[in-house]
């Protein structure tokens, strides 16, 4: 449904529409037809959400509680009678055309609107409209119950959904704009109470009401009036142009934009200064205000949000390619227990792991044995030959040579490089000093991590065997002069 500012904030997008065309112009052109200079605002009144009397049956439906409300109508729980399943049902007042004028009222062409969605669009992600009627003086629409929240609970100034689920959602939004384009529809009302989450992690996009045709013919014009929700609008859409699909795909950035810092992308008290904005002003970088996130995601949601739509990706599937990756990274630790993701975090303060990424540790985590120690054990004996590494989370170790005393390494620390790198064997003892905790890691294991990740490891491990191997010799020949 619409909100209130997507049918006051007409005049706004002419006004800002016709300075757009002066800047982009030049000083000397002419205004378009329609447009002024010094033509004032006429702001009109705000529209608040219908008062709806709500009858107990509807046809075959037994009505029960509101579950939701806009400038269009309302929304109930329902029991469809014939069929014996729980429905929801999107209820509006029936609205006469205009005699002279041939216009039909708002709530009304959105209704006919869905109407005309619902007939070609069936997909996963898009809620399934079963039914269509009018009772006495209302239009309803009967849908498919989600069982969930829509992604205003999770949004500005809420709790935030974890990355990898808030990317994927985004994702399957992507698939289903993608559907809905390739049968001619443009959604133009993305925003995050139009999408739903299900208590099963499904994903629907809701409301077609503004829709407009991307071509000619079947049933939806291909230009309407310029209607939106501000916080979420294109600034092609703004300025009352022609839209096209990178237009949602702007939308679905900014509600992207939304879930991972909880902040609207623009800010005004005005809708014209909020409109101002939106068309001249750079979204603000995701980086800048979450550098916890990597930059490279910063970059798919700043191509998103570009102002020329040309410069955008022009298609669902483009969109979704570029966040793929991130849900992947931030779905290895996001989805670990609370205990687990800890102790990453507390790895990543630890020497040995401070090269390597939250999700690198996690990938290493799956391969791993956990070993204890308990004091004057032998974790590593002369003469080992086994590959294997040897990581301290936890405590202290001794390096004995001939029984003497060699040097001294806590936790953070790798064990038996030279072993787990050319197969030699250890030339020390590597006792508990303390009670010990350590990650154990095979040379197989390491080999089974992807390509990339592997490859670091193994850098790194023959790093700190070449460090160790020059301070060796360095004080050999210390205690030969």
């Amino acid at each position: 449904m619409k909100t209130a500012g997507s049918e006051s904030s007409s005049s706004v997008n002419q006004q800002i529409a016709a300075e757009e065309e002066k800047r982009t112009a030049g000083p000397n052109s002419p205004l378009p037809k329609n447009h002024s200079a010094d033509k004032k605002m006429t702001p009109t009144a705000s529209i608040r959400p219908l008062d709806i009397t709500v009858p107990g049956e509807i046809d075959r439906y037994t009505i029960g509680k509101r579950i939701g409300s806009g400038t269009c109508g309302v929304v109930h729980q329902a029991l469809d009678n014939l069929l014996g399943r729980d429905v929801a049902v999107k209820l509006s007042p029936i609205g006469e055309a205009h005699v002279s004028t041939g216009k039909v009222p708002g709530a009304q062409r959105a209704y006919q609107t869905e109407i005309v969605a619902a007939g070609r669009l069936t997909h996963a992600n898009i809620v399934t409209v079963h039914d269509a009627g009018q009772f006495e003086d209302l239009n309803y629409l009967v849908m498919e119950v989600i069982e969930g929240k829509s992604l205003k609970e999770y949004g500005k100034g809420k709790k935030l959904l974890p990355v990898h689920e808030a990317l994927r959602i985004i994702s399957e939004c992507c698939r289903a704009l993608d559907y809905s384009h390739s049968q001619g529809i443009l959604h133009r009302d993305i925003k995050p109470a139009n999408i739903m989450l299900g208590e099963n992690g499904v994903v629907k996009l809701l409301d077609f009401g503004i829709a407009v045709g991307l071509r000619d013919g079947g049933g939806l014009k291909k230009q309407g009036p310029t209607l939106g929700t501000p916080n979420y609008m294109s600034p092609e859409q703004i300025l009352g142009r022609e839209l096209g699909p990178p237009s949602d795909f702007y939308s679905l950035a900014t509600v992207l934009f939304e879930l991972l810092t909880g902040r609207q992308l623009f800010k005004a008290k005005k809708v014209k200064d909020l409109f101002r904005t939106v068309v001249h002003k750079s979204a603000p970088r995701l980086h800048d205000i979450r550098p916890d996130l990597p930059v490279e995601l910063s970059d798919v949601l700043a191509r998103a949000l570009e102002k020329k739509p040309g410069s955008r990706y022009q298609s669902g599937h483009d969109m979704a390619d570029a966040l793929a990756p991130f849900i992947e990274r931030f779905g290895i630790v996001e989805k670990r227990p609370a205990s687990q993701q800890r102790m990453i975090q507390q790895l990543q303060r630890q020497p040995f792991f401070l090269p390597f990424s939250d999700v690198e540790i996690a990938q290493l985590l799956e391969r791993v044995k956990v070993r204890s120690f308990s004091r004057n054990e032998t974790l590593i004996a002369a003469g080992n030959t086994e590959r294997r590494l040897l990581i301290v989370t936890d405590g202290a170790v001794r390096f004995e040579l001939d029984g003497k005393f060699v040097r001294l390494l806590g936790e953070g620390e790798c064990l038996g490089e030279l072993g787990f790198i050319n197969g030699a064997a250890e030339k020390h003892r590597i006792i508990a000093l303390t009670p010990v905790n350590a990650l154990e890691l095979s040379a197989d294991a390491l080999a089974e991590l992807p390509p990339k990740v592997h490859l670091h490891y193994y850098r790194h491990i023959s790093d700190i065997l070449v460090s160790r191997t020059a301070l060796a010799d360095q004080a050999q020949v210390d205690l030969t002069l």
